[in-house]
């Protein structure tokens, strides 16, 4: 959780470096800010761990998971910057409201951005397809062209994973599950027809009336 605004931050500060060198520092007050942005961030993050002892649930409010998914992808802005990697975004134009934890939430969608970003790398045209619905629940959907999903059972599991020494300890996925759990919903994983992986979160939605509502003011 606090790796990825760290390796955000170092990417922004060198950022800020060079434009300062250029002598433009208006725009380095900008990468200032987002490196502002995540040490609040990180600061939230440190008060959730304190959370998780006491296991209170005071954290919790409706979030706009249109919202979450923004903040997530700006999470994976270097990142996704570093790599060529096709984005295609599905997302409704009405609120999509859910009672979470917002830190947590974004940090399960950082996740599932990261899993479908290491597992696209040997893909030659990389392309991830992030789409949200809201119909019985709300229902965000991961899917990449990467090399697929080897063994589907011990997936959550923690400490699994296919990456190489030092590129991860298999505990994002696992934790993630977890999250979605505490927060009443669900979250799946299936291979998709002609390569790749998809990841799949449902919620509850805000109401039980909320989709309906919404179909309606449409």
């Amino acid at each position: 959780e606090l790796n990825q605004p760290l390796a955000a931050m170092k990417t922004y500060l060198a950022g800020a470096r060079l434009l300062l060198q250029r002598r433009r520092p208006e725009e380095a007050l900008s990468s200032f800010q987002r490196i502002d942005d995540l040490i609040e961030r990180m600061g939230a993050i440190t008060r959730q761990l304190k959370s998780y002892a006491r296991k209170g649930g005071e954290a919790f409010e409706e979030v706009d998971l249109r919202a979450s998914v923004s903040s997530a992808l700006a999470m994976m802005e270097p990142q996704l910057k570093a790599r060529v990697v096709k984005i295609n975004r599905g997302i409704p134009r009405h609120p999509v409201m859910v009672t979470a934890d917002r830190i947590r939430l974004e940090q399960v969608i950082i996740n599932l951005l990261r899993n479908a970003l290491d597992a696209t790398k040997t893909t030659v045209e990389p392309q991830i397809d992030i789409v949200l619905q809201a119909n019985d629940a709300a229902v965000l959907t991961v899917r990449d062209n990467g090399q697929g999903i080897t063994d589907l059972d011990s997936l959550f599991e923690p400490f699994y994973t296919t990456k190489k020494p030092g590129e991860g300890v298999g505990l994002g996925l696992a934790i993630s599950s977890g999250i979605v759990t505490d927060l009443g919903g669900r979250l799946t994983a299936r291979n998709r027809d002609g390569g790749g992986a998809v990841f799949e979160m449902q919620l509850p939605l805000v109401g039980p009336d909320h989709a309906k509502k919404q179909e309606a003011a449409e």
